[in-house]
């Protein structure tokens, strides 16, 4: 078998199968414990001859913390979004709402805005829920 950089072509082999199967499950993010298996067997496959530097396992644990901590800044920025856009057609509360929704028409007054699965929406008074991008005309309610 070939070695390229410590590993095995078997070894490579297995962590294309894993990495393959992370993508078919939807699972893109490299987790922490996934990163210390990765590690450990690079370390494990290492020539002894030619050892990992300490600067090399440093910069990689730089790394590994710098994108962990970016992810989670990531998903707070998500979340103030959503909450953001809520806020910002709060406006739309008790005002008169038209939509085309796949080809109908639906209206009604809506009673509040929420956020569901990265989509804001318009809740109206008999309880059903429409896609704020799909407003078409926004009325004032007459006293």
């Amino acid at each position: 078998m070939s070695e390229v950089a410590g590993v095995t072509a078997a070894q490579n082999t297995q962590y294309e199968k894993e990495t393959q199967r992370e993508g078919l499950t939807g699972n893109n993010n490299l987790g922490q414990d996934a990163f210390f298996k990765l590690l450990i067997t690079q370390l494990q496959n290492q020539d002894p001859l030619n050892p990992m530097e300490d600067r090399q396992f440093i910069s990689q644990m730089a790394e590994f913390s710098s994108l962990e901590k970016t992810e989670k800044l990531y998903s707070l920025l998500e979340k103030k979004l959503s909450s953001n856009q809520v806020i910002d057609n709060s406006n739309l509360i008790g005002k008169e709402i038209t939509a085309d929704v796949e080809g109908i028409e639906l209206s009604g007054i809506v009673s509040a805005v929420k956020s569901s699965s990265d989509k804001i929406l318009a809740v109206l008074k008999n309880g059903s829920e429409i896609e704020i991008n799909n407003i078409t005309q926004v009325k004032n309610v007459k006293a």
